[in-house]
């Protein structure tokens, strides 16, 4: 499928900003002029071709039979700049990382990627409905990195509301009942598995995405536009490192609650096993007497004694109550 922006010129010049026009291309409809944007998902070999030819330069796909994966995930060749970075697909559950190819050609941005991406979306919507201020390749590039670097933060910041509810949960599990108890710290665990996920993915995506703007700071920029994508790519790097900050915080917040959650149902296991440590404590003694007086020798004297049974009895009784006593008076239970 290939999703095409194109720049409609005003009714009259100079009065009206140009607008861009939004359309998917159906398989036999060809490019239309002023195209400034090209966004080609899961294109077949006649799409690929196609753009092509519109653009004039090499867009390899995987539907090419001699596609390889580039040498380096950033180069220039011809005048051409070949980037590729990952992105995000679905911020708001757990987002996986989808490798989105940009190939900024002279005349129009070609982006090519296998996998739906809500940035993308939003973007063209927002250049749909906006007047256009950078209708060029690199302004193209610029605003659609910034837009993945919102929906980014915004994920981010719906990662450290629900560790922040993750960690309430988990430091107030012991004003509930132990079997309720047990069943917080393991979703806890599940959640906490979730949220670890996907922090990672989103600073994967960062991390390739810096890489990408990183290369466009050093790479020669067209003078049309130049130094408002100049500003735009710097203040993109700048809201990445803190972005980036702000996810090994929350990477570091995950691994504390990692640990803290394990170390609460290790003493949670440890009060179990005192407690049948206790109890065997308790009972060795009166087991003890039983096995003395439960033996077969003949010369016994206390098996004649009258009262011989209840004493048995009564010093068993004393032998659990005193060890129990004695750990309620250490607070051990």
């Amino acid at each position: 499928m290939i999703v095409v922006h194109a720049i409609m010129k005003p009714a009259i010049a100079g009065v009206a900003p140009a607008t861009v026009s939004r359309s998917v291309l159906e398989p036999h409809e060809p490019v239309p002029q002023g195209t400034i944007w090209i966004d080609m998902i899961e294109p077949t070999a006649e799409e690929d071709h196609k753009v092509q030819e519109f653009v004039g330069v090499l867009v390899s796909t995987r539907a090419d039979p001699d596609y390889a994966e580039p040498p380096e995930a950033q180069y220039a060749e011809n005048g051409v700049r070949y980037l590729q970075a990952s992105f995000i697909s679905e911020p708001d559950e757990t987002p996986d990382v989808t490798d989105v190819t940009f190939v900024l050609a002279p005349t129009a941005l070609v982006t090519v990627r296998y996998h739906a991406c809500e940035s993308f979306d939003l973007f063209g919507q927002k250049l749909a409905k906006a007047p256009g201020d950078a209708l060029f390749p690199d302004g193209i590039a610029i605003g659609l990195v910034n837009t993945a670097i919102n929906r980014s933060a915004r994920a981010l910041n719906k990662a450290g509301v629900s560790l922040d509810q993750i960690a309430s949960r988990v430091f107030r599990a012991k004003e509930v009942d132990a079997s309720r108890r047990n069943q917080i710290y393991s979703d806890t665990l599940w959640d906490l598995g979730s949220e670890d996920e996907r922090i990672s993915n989103l600073r994967e995506s960062m991390v390739s995405i810096e890489r990408l703007l990183l290369f466009l700071a050093a790479d020669g920029l067209p003078e049309k536009g130049s130094k408002a994508v100049r500003q735009a790519t710097k203040a993109a790097l700048r809201d990445l490192q803190s972005l980036e900050e702000d996810a090994s915080f929350k990477a570091q917040k995950v691994q504390f609650l990692l640990d803290a959650t394990l170390g609460l149902i290790n003493l949670a296991q440890n009060d179990i096993i005192k407690l049948f440590s206790v109890i065997a404590v308790i009972f060795m003694p009166p087991t003890v007497i039983a096995s003395i007086y439960g033996m077969n020798f003949k010369v016994m004297p206390e098996l004649e004694w009258r009262y011989g049974y209840p004493l048995a009895i009564f010093l068993m009784i004393c032998a659990a109550v005193l060890p129990y006593v004695f750990f309620r008076w250490k607070k051990w239970l």
